[in-house]
């Protein structure tokens, strides 16, 4: 091989290498990555709080007396040691919420349903006279008994925008309560258990929760012939069915 050829391949091996050189060195610069996160639930809590206040009812709440002579006053309550009643009244619901002004009077004491849960409540009562229990005893839609002779009594429900005469079918009566204001809750967190909470604030001062109240009141026919009736003793039943309205 010529001096002059190996000048010329070494010459062009050197070109070579100065052309390769940039392209390995960009090379290097590039590159790949990834990166992974992972996402975390904070936490849930149920907001569906079912909190009903229902009323403390004894057995006698509805328990009530027929007097259509009006025989309880004229005698001041002589076979009642003293209690007192209330005056020009033919019926009588025995009252213990102090509410009355007398022992006795012709409406029941409140019965109040109270809605402190989150969503509102349907409730639906229903008032009957068992009419075997009547022995005789006619029910009346009018409490003043306006040409009526026969002895009769007059039953209604009452709840500060109704009143609905009971008649021999009963009467049914259905409301919705609202639910307790946004503001009657509150959330929180629990260190010990570990975990967000949503319930009632402990001061309540100045919150209005919905609720329904409903009484019973009565009287009984004067000019009806009670005589063979002393013995009667009707029934009457009070019932209430109460569901949430979960979601609305």
């Amino acid at each position: 091989m010529g001096l002059k050829f190996r000048r010329f391949l070494i010459s062009n091996l050197a070109a070579v290498m100065v052309m390769v050189s940039p392209i390995s060195a960009v090379a290097e610069e590039l590159g790949e990555g990834n990166e992974t996160g992972v996402g975390e639930v904070e936490g849930s809590v149920n907001t569906d709080i079912y909190k009903v206040i229902l009323p403390t009812v004894g057995n006698s709440a509805f328990d009530f007396i027929i007097d259509p002579q009006g025989l309880i006053n004229k005698t001041n309550g002589a076979a009642y040691d003293g209690k007192t009643f209330e005056e020009n009244s033919t019926l009588f619901f025995k009252r213990m919420d102090g509410n009355a002004g007398v022992d006795y009077s012709s409406t029941s004491d409140v019965i109040k349903i109270t809605n402190m849960g989150s969503n509102a409540i349907d409730v639906s009562l229903h008032i009957s006279i068992l009419p075997e229990s009547l022995a005789g005893i006619q029910l009346s839609g009018d409490r003043e008994f306006r040409d009526d002779t026969s002895a009769s009594i007059y039953m209604a429900l009452i709840d500060g925008e109704n009143v609905v005469p009971i008649g021999p079918d009963g009467v049914t009566m259905d409301v919705t309560v609202a639910a307790a204001p946004e503001e009657a809750y509150e959330y929180g967190y629990d260190s010990e258990q570990g975990e967000y909470t949503y319930q009632l604030k402990e001061d309540q001062h100045g919150i209005e929760f919905g609720s329904y109240s409903f009484q019973l009141t009565g009287a009984a026919n004067g000019n009806g012939d009670w005589s063979q009736l002393t013995g009667a003793k009707p029934q009457i039943t009070v019932s209430w069915r109460i569901v949430s309205k979960e979601g609305e």
